[in-house]
Parts: structure tokens; sequence; C-alpha cells
């Protein structure tokens, strides 16, 4: 399994990292992680889905996604030479960048909504303006080698979250007339999980309580995520047990308990095969209180 936490390393300069037009056309598999930064992330070109926030958005050219700090997130791309994945993608340091937003009120709302808010959209279709899209983004990645970055950087941000309030505010009008989608199965799946992965484990109770055989509920979670179950529901487990590190004094037993892990030494083990390193080493790098 892949470490959950990406490190996003800020030079000591500019407060964002920027890649601009990454294709991939073979051995793309997404993994659950979460960043310290904000993300935008622009699809050029793709067919897939995004899972975050329990939620699953189909991915198409035009799609841009916003993950918050910390925010557990997989993006599922089925890629191959005919049809490759090609993205823009931008983190970077809230504070930071959003420092001049206070000059700009819609702006600046918008932007503390979508970093902080809870069931906020995090999913915006802008294929109907692709072409002024990418080129922002094309004009964004050739000012970075220049001595205005910081001016182009913030104006970039206040690009994407104009195209994102336009993208809002065109919907408004006919959301009490549209009618809403069903969930996903995997949605649902996940929605159960969100509410008891700090207890032991049950599939069978989980797939009596959706009304589906046991095997069902397994085949098509991988279907729609691109993992299984056990993937996703030790994902969310390790994130909490990280949360519960950094932010209290709690043993490491009784976090893992927390977390639905009853067995110490297989909680160590588990979170350091998925981290990288031993819960005690993690909170000693990472604890705030």
């Amino acid at each position: 399994m892949n470490r959950l936490f990406e490190a996003i390393l800020f030079d000591d300069i500019k407060p964002f990292h920027w890649i601009y037009r990454l294709i991939s056309d073979h051995n793309f598999r997404g993994f659950y992680h979460w960043h310290q930064g904000c993300e935008f992330l622009f699809v050029h070109r793709g067919q897939g889905r995004v899972i975050v926030n329990q939620q699953t958005y189909d991915i198409k050219p035009g799609m841009l996604f916003f993950f918050q700090p910390f925010q557990l997130h997989k993006v599922h791309v089925e890629v191959s030479h005919q049809t490759p994945y090609e993205r823009s993608i931008l983190h970077f340091d809230p504070i930071s960048q959003g420092k001049n937003l206070h000059s700009f009120p819609g702006l600046h709302t918008l932007f503390h909504r979508l970093q902080n808010g809870i069931d906020e959209k995090q999913a915006f279709d802008l294929s109907d303006r692709f072409d002024y899209v990418a080129e922002m983004f094309k004009a964004f990645d050739s000012s970075i080698t220049t001595n205005n970055w910081e001016e182009d950087g913030q104006l970039f941000l206040m690009q994407i979250l104009s195209c994102i309030r336009v993208n809002t505010q065109e919907l408004e009008p006919s959301l009490q007339h549209t009618k809403l989608r069903s969930l996903r199965y995997s949605e649902t799946i996940m929605s159960w999980i969100e509410n008891h992965y700090m207890e032991t484990f049950d599939l069978e109770k989980l797939s009596s309580e959706l009304h589906l055989s046991k095997a069902y509920v397994s085949r098509i979670f991988k279907r729609e995520t691109g993992s299984n179950l056990t993937e996703y529901l030790t994902v969310r487990r390790i994130k909490q047990a990280c949360h519960l590190l950094q932010m209290t004094n709690d043993s490491v037993e009784l976090i893992g308990e927390q977390v639905g892990i009853g067995n110490v030494s297989y909680f160590i083990h588990l979170f350091k095969k998925t981290i990288g390193t031993t819960p005690h080493q993690y909170r000693l790098s990472h604890q705030v209180i």
C-alpha cells in the first residue's frame, strides 16, 4: 500500500507546488492519500472518478477539483495509450496564497468555504469554458519563471475562484427543479464506514443494512472506486489515528482501540506499513499540543 500522507514540499520562496499538463498513459494506480496544503486539480484529458468526502465524481475534460488540507481523497483513472490522463495540479499554502483576498470579499468568502466547509461542493464542471481555463493555466505556467510570480500566483488563484463562482451561480437557479441523483453504492458504503470505522468491522452487518450480498458489496465497491473495502477501511482508521496522535496524549494502545483496532501490536504493524513510521515516531514529529 502506498503511504497515505503525501508531503508537498514548498521551497523557501514559492508557497506553492505547480505541475503543468502531466500525462499518464499506463501503470496509473491512484491511492487514498492526503497532504498538508490545498489542491486544485484540472483535467485536460481523462476518464475515471475522484473519491472525496464519501462521494464520487466523474472525471472528464474540463473538470476542476478542490481538495482541502489533510482531506482524504483518491483519483481513480482508467488510462491507456488511447485514453491518457492529462492534468494540471496546484498545491499551495492557503495562508500565504489567500492573504490578499480580503480586498475581494466575495472571493474571500468562497475560498474560506472551500477550504473549511464540511459539505461544500468540490467538483466543478468548467467544460463549457475549457479553452479559457486551459489558456489561463498555460499563462500561469509561463509566468512562474519570471520575477512577477507572486503577483501572478495571486491573480491565478482569483481567476480560478472566479470560474468556480460563475459555475456555482449558473447552477443555482435550476437547483430547485433538479432531481438529485441516487447515491452510488460506494458512497453509501463509505458513509456507513464513516459511522462504524471505530468498531470491529462486520461485513455481514454492512451487507445486511444495504440489503446486498457480502460478495456484491465487495465487488461493487472495487468496481466503483478501484480499491477494496479493506484498503479503504484501513486508510480511514489510520487517518483518524494520525489525528489523535497529533492532537491528544492518549496512549498508542488506546488510540488503536478508538479506531477499531484492539490489538496494539497489529495496530503498530499496520500503522508503520501504511505511513512508513511507527505511531510513536509519528507523534514525535507531528504532535501539535
